[in-house]
């Protein structure tokens, strides 16, 4: 069979499978996208935008409690956004806090690599995402409490780049302030050394 006999055999099956030219034309379309590698012509987004709306929606989850794994998938993607865009900014994101904390309290710097993934299996973020050849298909989480910490820690790397100001960025503080006894948070902080605070 001719290459051409092939092409008019699939057009032929395509029309009568659907009964419409339309399909044949979606078709070459997702063909020579996926498969030819012909680069569509799309917008262009910036990645802060793309994590600040994942942060943003996943705050509005978390407030209406509809989806606590939501939440957790959201601020982990956003927080896999904003965590590279925080160090090339100079500063330092959660992930290099945790290090810097680990190496005084333990005396050793984990890889960051190994932190990176530590925090996502402690976060239930791992979770929400994978799903390896030995692993079990079903998973014990507390969802509530993973969504906040998630969120939390989200929230921590957008402060780095862009501050407190925003009402989402606000809203999410001061839930946390009301709901862990912000009172005692900050007698603890003022007792923590300069040297294992934050970097600003």
């Amino acid at each position: 069979m001719s290459k051409d006999d092939f092409g008019s055999h699939v057009f032929s099956g395509l029309l009568l499978f659907d009964g419409q030219c339309e399909s044949w034309y979606r078709f070459s379309r997702l063909f020579k996208h996926y498969f030819l590698m012909e680069e569509p012509r799309m917008p262009r987004f910036h990645k802060f935008d793309i994590a600040r709306s994942q942060l943003v929606t996943a705050t509005e989850i978390f407030f209406n409690q509809q989806n606590f794994s939501a939440v957790i998938t959201l601020a982990g993607a956003a927080s896999g956004i904003l965590d590279e865009l925080v160090r090339r900014e100079g500063k330092e994101p959660f992930v290099d806090y945790m290090c810097r904390i680990h190496r005084e309290l333990a005396g050793a710097t984990p890889a960051r690599q190994s932190a990176h993934h530590h925090i996502e299996n402690r976060l239930g973020i791992s979770a929400h995402k994978h799903l390896s050849h030995n692993d079990t298909p079903t998973v014990q989480l507390d969802l509530e409490r993973l969504a906040t910490d998630a969120l939390v820690r989200a929230i921590s790397d957008y402060i780095a780049l862009k501050g407190q100001d925003e009402a989402f960025v606000k809203a999410v503080l001061q839930w946390v302030w009301k709901n862990s006894d912000g009172e005692a948070m900050m007698e603890q902080y003022r007792a923590v050394p300069m040297r294992q605070r934050p970097r600003t």
